[in-house]
């Protein structure tokens, strides 16, 4: 499993990536786009009981012709006319997203770029982490399991299966690390990619993980070799 493969492009039940293809041009320099088909599934997301969804959120990135795409002019207009800026960052994230009113209220995005720019989202699920160099190993499982069981939920029975499980934490930026059990023994962590990542369920009893340096960035590793 590569790196790129792994943290960057995770897809939850096939709605990892919306192609913005139909969206309606309101003049030649804009597009009109449904809030609920910009940002797929946020809506099933944000339903969730926000206690049991604490340890994670979703990243939107904006990608076209396969590279992010930053410092767009992105906002949000509800049917009442009120508008609300949705700041993109130079890596094509999201800063705010659209609040559950404005998604169940027919919410319409308006994207400043020319009608006939193509453009895709990218939708993948992050953990809620402070960076550190040593977190409590118990913690880390409880935010794969609780993030496991938010998406599940979210998905609804009928495409909870469908769902892929998160089965581990990746630390990038980090360079090694080392699990530190209960009873005092040590094992270094699996390196995916360059990165290493601590998977709950093949270390049972971990006390605690310390990295060699503080990471850049947390997130979910997918499973995949």
């Amino acid at each position: 499993m590569n790196q790129s493969k792994t943290f960057k492009t995770l897809a939850v039940a096939g709605l990892g990536l919306a192609l913005i293809a139909a969206a309606t041009p309101a003049s030649a320099r804009e597009k009109i786009i449904p809030a609920e088909k910009l940002f797929p599934y946020l809506d099933k997301f944000m339903k969730v009981p926000a206690q049991e969804r604490s340890r994670m959120r979703l990243r939107y990135i904006l990608r076209s012709e396969g590279k992010p795409m930053g410092g767009v002019k992105v906002s949000v207009v509800e049917t009442n006319g009120a508008t609300t800026v949705l700041p993109v960052g130079d890596d094509g994230e999201f800063d705010r997203l659209p609040t559950l009113t404005q998604l169940n209220g027919k919410a319409k995005v308006v994207v400043d770029v020319p009608a006939e720019k193509k453009f895709s989202i990218s939708m993948i699920p992050a953990p809620v982490l402070k960076l550190t160099q040593e977190y409590d190993a118990r913690e880390l499982a409880l935010t794969v399991s609780e993030s496991n069981a938010a998406m599940r939920k979210a998905a609804g029975p009928a495409l909870a299966l469908m769902v892929p499980k998160l089965p581990g934490i990746g630390f990038i930026g980090a360079q090694s690390g080392q699990i530190v059990y209960g009873d005092g023994r040590q094992a270094a962590l699996e390196m995916v990619g360059g990165v290493p990542v601590f998977y709950p369920e093949a270390h049972k009893g971990a006390a605690r993980v310390k990295l060699s340096r503080t990471p850049t960035r947390v997130a979910f590793d997918d499973g995949k070799k």
